[in-house]
């Protein structure tokens, strides 16, 4: 398949460019900084797969508008240049964002109602490629949770690092779904090859929780303590909430779960094996 996959920087970009290369597909890649969308030639593309976006910055340095200008309008823009241009399917990764929720359960029933900028982008970008969907041009959104991987940016790298130097971490047992980069890679994949359309809440196999992981990440050397664990589950709130909180999605048995092709243990003994830092 002839493939587009917007971002030229990006960690999800750059996995995904080259897991589909090795799959055989003909995949190029277009910064949308340096690219004008309406002189981008989709000529006999297959898929556009929009990775690029405004992601979690400190939002402070932002207004709402930089938000929506890149992840809603030039989604919309690429995405009506792609329904012109004849390509069959429009794949846009969005995020567990835009439920707003810092604890809880979701399904797909489940009202979206995202509090951040970039939450709030997300899903308008969401309902602006619900318009453009026909027979003709599938529209796939992805909203995945924590994304981890060898050198993944962000909340994995941070507690990764934090892991190798701590003694003590609070014991609690907490639930959150999260997605190991191989995963995604193949659901995308896996999403291409079927031309699927639909919003997919996309996970690893298993729940995770922050002491597993930590578990994990350094196997020996670390006292967990239950008193630790009783005085952050009682921080309901922050920072708190996010590591230690239960955030999970239903599990919903996608292509049979054939794209969960690596389990959490091993996929955190490969990140921390290959991981370059």
């Amino acid at each position: 398949m002839k493939m587009i996959i917007t971002g030229k920087k990006g960690y999800i970009a750059s996995n995904l460019y080259n897991y589909l290369t090795k799959k055989g597909h003909s995949v190029s890649r277009v910064s949308l900084r340096d690219t004008d969308i309406s002189l981008l030639d989709m000529s006999g593309c297959d898929v556009v797969i929009h990775c690029a976006a405004l992601v979690h910055k400190k939002e402070k340095n932002y207004t709402i508008d930089d938000y929506m200008n890149i992840n809603c309008r030039l989604t919309k823009e690429l995405a009506e240049k792609a329904k012109a241009s004849g390509v069959g399917q429009f794949i846009f990764l969005s995020t567990m964002s835009v439920y707003g929720m810092q604890s809880g359960i979701i399904d797909e029933n489940t009202e979206e109602m995202p509090v951040t900028f970039y939450g709030k982008s997300k899903l308008a970008a969401e309902k602006e490629l619900e318009k453009l969907s026909s027979d003709k041009f599938k529209i796939a959104v992805i909203r995945p949770p924590m994304v981890y991987g060898a050198d993944c940016p962000g909340n994995y790298a941070r507690l990764s690092e934090f892991a190798k130097k701590t003694f003590v971490f609070p014991y609690v047992e907490n639930k959150r779904s999260m997605i190991y980069i191989e995963n995604l890679c193949e659901f995308i994949s896996l999403c291409a090859e079927h031309n699927s359309e639909g919003i997919f809440l996309v996970q690893n196999r298993e729940y995770v929780s922050t002491m597993d992981m930590v578990r994990n990440i350094k196997k020996k050397g670390i006292y967990y303590s239950k008193f630790m664990g009783k005085i952050v589950s009682a921080m309901k709130f922050g920072v708190f909430a996010k590591l230690f909180g239960d955030l999970y999605y239903v599990q919903i048995p996608y292509f049979e779960g054939r794209y969960l092709i690596t389990g959490f243990k091993e996929s955190i003994e490969r990140s921390e094996r290959t991981s370059k830092k």
